[in-house]
Parts: C-alpha cells; sequence; structure tokens
C-alpha cells in the first residue's frame, strides 16, 4: 500500500492525516506536502499516523527536518496518533520526546 495524505485546516492549525506506509517510495509527497505548509506561515501542524502501518528512516527523517523547518520559522510541529510498530520506533529512536505532541485535552 502507498501512501495518502489529507491536509484540514481550522483556524491556525494545520493537520495532515496520513494512511499507509512511510517509506522511501513515498517519503518524498509527505516532504512536499509538509514544506509547503510550513512555508505558508501556518503556525501549528500536526502529523495524524493513526492510519499509518509502517514508518522507515527515511520516514523519520522527513518528520525530523520538516520539525526543524517549523521551530526554524517559529511554528510547532507534532505528531499524533502513532501506535504498534510507528510508535515503537518513534520511541526506540528518542523521537517520541519532541516529535509526539500532548495528548488532546477533553
Amino acid at each position: 500500500m502507498g501512501l495518502a495524505l489529507h491536509t484540514t485546516r481550522q483556524d491556525d492549525r494545520v493537520t495532515v492525516a496520513a494512511r499507509g506506509s512511510i517509506d522511501l517510495h513515498s517519503s518524498d509527497e509527505l516532504r512536499g506536502r509538509l514544506e509547503s505548509l510550513v512555508e505558508a506561515g501556518h503556525q501549528e501542524i500536526i502529523v495524524d499516523l493513526t492510519a499509518v502501518d509502517f514508518c522507515d528512516s527515511s520516514g523519520l527523517n522527513v518528520l525530523v527536518r520538516a520539525y526543524k523547518h517549523a521551530r526554524a520559522k517559529n511554528a510547532s510541529f507534532s505528531v499524533t496518533g502513532a501506535y504498534g510498530r510507528v510508535e515503537n520506533v518513534l520511541r526506540t529512536t528518542g523521537l517520541d520526546r519532541f516529535l509526539i505532541g500532548a495528548p488532546p485535552e477533553g
């Protein structure tokens, strides 16, 4: 399965819901989407990984670069919904400490 991206906007918050696998073949699509959102000036970018079943090192690289790019533009960037293998790889690499956002309130 490839990667499908769906972007929703609410005020200054933009959420990119990803579905499928983030790997060498699909990470460029995610990179392009995240770069364009940061460059457009969005102040809060959230990547929802609830429907992502696999993320390799190229996907992690995209997330880290997007995080750094957003921070350089004074925007927030976080990942939500990671579970299973995806959550495990984020925790194993230590990326969970700055990529995974706080759970929503309420």
